[in-house]
């Protein structure tokens, strides 16, 4: 048994340690054809996620300031998003607030 964990414990490492991820450049998020602006300064904290279950990628997008989450429901294709208006995450009827700053 304990042969067996060695040997597997030996592959786990290889195969991290053999895969060094690579990003593109960056781009700015649009939304109706316009780059995103969260206002107030600070910086905003962007989330892909199929949030409303429709086999799509939403973009969930917290504000620096007040953090409040808006939500950008994907009318395009999953891998070729579109981002109309936004609303804002609501528990209860209140706007969701995060930690932030």
């Amino acid at each position: 048994m304990n042969r067996y964990f060695a040997v597997l414990l030996v592959l786990l490492m290889s195969v991290s340690y053999a895969i060094t991820p690579t990003f593109d450049q960056p781009v700015k998020i649009q939304a109706n054809g316009q780059d995103i602006n969260v206002g107030t300064g600070g910086n905003a904290s962007p989330f892909i996620v199929d949030w409303d279950g429709d086999n799509k990628q939403d973009l969930l997008l917290g504000q620096y300031s007040g953090g409040k989450v808006r939500f950008y429901r994907n009318t395009g294709e999953h891998y070729n998003p579109t981002f109309g208006d936004f609303v804002y995450l609501q528990a209860d009827g209140q706007d969701i607030s995060v930690s932030y700053g």
